[in-house]
């Protein structure tokens, strides 16, 4: 069970400072016990939602246009994210349960969930990058639509470059982490109220930071702060995108009503873009928030406590993250009629026909008349 927070704590603040963080932190931290709880179920609920969303973005019928590469690269990234943060999330809530006397995990164990981390990492690192290139692309798809040095970009095969570029180098970054920690062990030794055997002792493993990656105090808080710097980035960046987006295409309505000029494929242009720019909303509220608190845990480094707090506070913000994770499916399917039309077949729905009529003797007046009343109804 997590520990309170004590005055004894915040030794470097003057009394009432003290006192203030105690109640804030206590505060925080019996919040984010109950945000672990949720998280978990949502977690649980968002893999099994992003799993059907990879196999409709999958089909031969959806992979086929760039964007939709770039979101299978999301989904898949969001269900290894919300996969192991699920299985993090069920550790918290298990600890909750322990206490003194239960053993400490194997060297097996401390591996796998370090490794677990790590994978952790480079995913929620590789779907945020993702979002922004997404809406990156999608803006120089419309810009330079006229262009045909540009038409490159509209092909399936820019998407999967795309996810290989982002992929390689995100893991190389998370690589980091593997180098910068050593697996070290301590004897436990339980306490003589437990039970255990006369003498019993057992190993207790843990990854402690080596010399490699620190050699002071300094340069692990720059290095927190640089990496917070660079979570908050896509906050910053994918604004400006949607604006661009958004711009972009109301020029485009803007010169079809003077050309007069509605088809199938600009419609579907127009269904693609609003559904980059849902995305890219969504992901600035999921971002925005983290990237703060990541910075903010940098900046407090040196004050474990502090840092502890703004650790529970990210257990709450977390909820965002999850939320944007879980609707990508959602918006696909109320966007996207390609996706829709998909989910359909897969589920093995068939829209009911139509019957034709053919009416003899049609003059070409009675054509017109009808197109009129028609075009007057869908619009």
């Amino acid at each position: 069970m997590a520990q309170n927070f004590t005055l004894a704590d915040f030794h470097q603040f003057d009394n009432s400072t003290k006192e203030a963080l105690v109640i804030f932190g206590n505060d925080i931290l019996l919040v984010s016990q109950y945000f672990d709880k949720l998280n978990f179920l949502l977690a649980s609920i968002g893999v099994f939602i992003n799993a059907f969303h990879i196999v409709i973005l999958s089909r031969k019928s959806i992979i086929s246009n760039v964007i939709n590469v770039i979101l299978l690269g999301i989904a898949i990234s969001d269900t290894m994210n919300l996969s192991v943060l699920a299985q993090k999330l069920f550790t918290l809530i298990s600890k909750t349960f322990q206490d003194e006397c239960t053993l400490p995990n194997s060297s097996l164990v401390t591996q796998l969930l370090f490794y677990l981390a790590v994978i952790k990492d480079d995913f929620r690192r590789l779907s945020t990058w993702l979002g922004v290139l997404m809406a990156a692309l999608r803006y120089l798809i419309i810009k330079n639509s006229l262009n045909p040095n540009f038409n490159f970009l509209s092909k399936p095969s820019s998407g999967w470059n795309t996810l290989a570029i982002a992929f390689i180098i995100s893991t190389l970054m998370s690589m980091f982490y593997l180098i910068r920690v050593d697996l070290s062990s301590e004897v436990w030794v339980p306490p003589e109220t437990c039970g255990y055997q006369t003498n019993f002792r057992i190993l207790k493993y843990s990854y402690t930071s080596n010399n490699l990656f620190i050699s002071g105090a300094e340069i692990y808080k720059t290095y927190i702060v640089f990496d917070g710097i660079l979570k908050i980035i896509p906050a910053i960046v994918l604004p400006v995108l949607a604006v661009l987006l958004i711009r972009e295409l109301k020029i485009a309505e803007v010169s079809r009503k003077k050309n007069s000029v509605v088809s199938r494929t600009a419609n579907h242009a127009d269904s693609t873009s609003k559904m980059v720019i849902i995305m890219t909303i969504t992901c600035i509220f999921a971002e925005g928030p983290m990237g703060i608190s990541f910075v903010l845990e940098g900046l407090v480094a040196d004050v474990p406590k502090l840092r502890k707090i703004v650790n529970c506070l990210e257990s709450i913000l977390f909820i965002f993250v999850i939320l944007n994770a879980t609707t990508h499916f959602f918006v696909c399917l109320g966007v996207s009629t390609p996706y829709g039309k998909a989910v359909k077949e897969l589920l093995g729905y068939k829209e009911s026909q139509k019957p034709i009529t053919i009416s003899p003797k049609i003059s070409s007046a009675s054509i017109v008349t009808t197109r009129k009343v028609d075009a007057r109804i869908d619009g």
